[in-house]
């Protein structure tokens, strides 16, 4: 990705991300990458936001996708919320000539399968060669995934649910519960 901005003179770009499950260490990775390139990188903005139809998400989005000024978006989201993105972004003109947009191959989807009418003209996708790891790999990545999303939430809010609790629920675990600890 960074070596196609590279050869085009893409050094000014915005990153979009949903909340999706390692979008921090999409922006993470990204930070360091342009922090330590010889290459003079302008990181404008990075936006994340909820990217799922609904009239409130519909507003925000339309107000942070307006605020846009690069020709260069790097996205980071699931293939409905690309849906989504580039139905938000169609609407606030950021779709069409002189923009690029980079999407990870998960947002893709089946590649085997026409992508759907949303998805802009030209944009660019990086695959990425995790394909070629063995399904144990793959697996124990998802597994790592799932435990940070756990750790977060225990920092973010104290402690861990029950298994049959909403995450969304205001009730706190008992403090003598050792799991909690």
């Amino acid at each position: 990705m960074f070596k196609m901005m590279e050869e085009y003179n893409w050094d000014s770009f915005v990153v979009v991300t949903s909340l999706y499950p390692g979008y921090n260490t999409y922006v993470d990775y990204i930070r360091s990458f342009i922090d330590t390139s010889y290459f003079l990188w302008e990181l404008q903005d990075i936006l994340t936001f909820d990217m799922s139809a609904d009239g409130m998400n519909d507003l925000r989005a339309h107000r942070l996708l307006q605020q846009i000024d690069a020709q260069v978006l790097l996205v980071y989201c699931s293939h409905d919320e690309a849906q989504y993105l580039f139905t938000m972004a169609r609407e606030v003109g950021l779709v069409g000539p002189g923009y690029i947009w980079f999407i990870p191959s998960l947002a893709v989807g089946n590649p085997n399968i026409s992508p759907p009418d949303s998805f802009p003209i030209g944009l660019i996708s990086i695959i990425s060669d995790r394909w070629k790891m063995s399904l144990r790999n793959r697996v124990r990545d998802g597994v790592a995934i799932v435990v940070k999303g756990v750790e977060s939430f225990r920092k973010q809010r104290g402690f861990i649910p029950d298994g049959h609790m909403d995450c969304l629920s205001p009730v706190r675990p008992s403090t003598n519960d050792s799991l909690y600890r």
